[in-house]
């Protein structure tokens, strides 16, 4: 087997991604996670036998933007890099190695959209709505705290960026993080069904997030996106120009997040927590306590208040993302812990839950 490309060598020496390869000095790969234009994500055993996933990002890919796509996460990861929170996936060590960006991250047990589909071959519409809140809460807190403290936005918020750790949501995959106010707010890469309107006219806003995440709470509740274009063109028609088809929706989730894809930024809501207690507030009967969304939002507000994030333990788990070894979550309990535990079901009982 080749050796891989060291870090000081001036040219890419392309090398075989196998088991047992180590890209780093004492990470050891150990099985492929994924692959797609970008490059390819990789299990990896780290120093102290740690499990972390490696993302390889080239700088020559299939479809040509492999240049681009390479310094948009080296630039992401340095709008990012200083930020710790329980619910944001980490993203430890960056190296630039010949032709390739590596990163070391932590690892999760899968992506939301697994969850999804495990739900879907047990004959249910999509994830169980209280379920799904307490997700919706987690992303959503983590994604005001980039917003609020780092004036960031995600932009490219998808089921498949949505980890599961340990029965909450990391989110993660910062490739296209961008500064609201600055040079790299445009178009670069962005997913067309999961766009803001706003953005795919280049100018992100403080509710770009809010949008995406609603689109993605319809989909993976009901299992019907809002709306049916088929084509990357038709769907960024239909972002700027066409009203979402909430049908599908329970009736009491629909203002929520017809006001949370509102195509004007002001008409939503003031952030993502405030959308997902929108639709928590709508169920009453399934809403989690309104006492643990107002220590959501102190704890948003402390984030900012501190300039200095706190370090994070190192962790292992299955995917990007971290499990057996996660770090500690908040001292106060989970809006979960408050109605039950909202831990994942196990395989004799999740197909016995149905939405509500």
């Amino acid at each position: 087997m080749p050796p891989a490309p060291t870090a000081d060598s001036g040219t890419y020496r392309p090398y075989t991604k196998s088991a047992g390869a180590e890209p780093l000095p004492g990470y050891r790969l150990l099985s492929p996670l994924g692959r797609g234009g970008f490059g390819e994500v990789w299990k990896c055993e780290a120093p102290g036998g740690l499990h972390k996933a490696i993302k390889f990002v080239a700088s020559q890919s299939e479809d040509g933007r492999g240049d681009e796509r390479f310094g948009q996460e080296l630039a992401a990861f340095e709008q990012i890099k200083a930020i710790r929170h329980p619910f944001l996936l980490t993203l430890e060590r960056v190296e630039q190695i010949g032709g390739e960006l590596v990163m070391v991250m932590e690892l999760a047990d899968r992506q939301l959209q697994d969850r999804f589909t495990e739900c879907r071959n047990c004959g249910l519409p999509g994830i169980p709505r209280d379920e799904l809140l307490a997700y919706f809460a987690d992303a959503a807190e983590a994604l005001d705290v980039i917003s609020a403290k780092f004036n960031l936005q995600h932009l490219d918020v998808k089921p498949a960026n949505l980890f599961l750790v340990s029965g909450h949501v990391k989110v993660g995959d910062y490739g296209l993080v961008a500064q609201l106010e600055g040079p790299d707010g445009g178009n670069r890469g962005l997913t067309p069904r999961y766009v803001a309107p706003e953005v795919l006219h280049g100018n992100p806003s403080s509710c770009s997030d809010q949008y995406s995440l609603a689109l993605v709470y319809q989909e993976l509740l009901t299992g019907q996106f809002p709306y049916p274009g088929r084509t990357p063109q038709q769907l960024m028609l239909q972002h700027v120009s066409s009203q979402p088809n909430l049908d599908p929706l329970p009736p009491c989730d629909q203002p929520a997040v017809a006001k949370a894809l509102a195509k004007q930024p002001d008409a939503r809501f003031p952030s993502c927590l405030a959308f997902v207690q929108g639709l928590m507030a709508a169920g009453a009967d399934t809403a989690l306590p309104a006492a643990a969304m107002t220590l959501r939002r102190a704890r948003v507000d402390r984030s900012v208040a501190e300039m200095t994030p706190a370090p994070s333990a190192p962790g292992e788990g299955d995917y990007p993302g971290n499990a057996s070894g996660e770090r500690a979550h908040p001292t106060h309990p989970h809006p979960s812990t408050l109605r039950g535990s909202r831990s994942e079901p196990t395989q004799s009982s999740r197909c016995r839950r149905g939405r509500t």
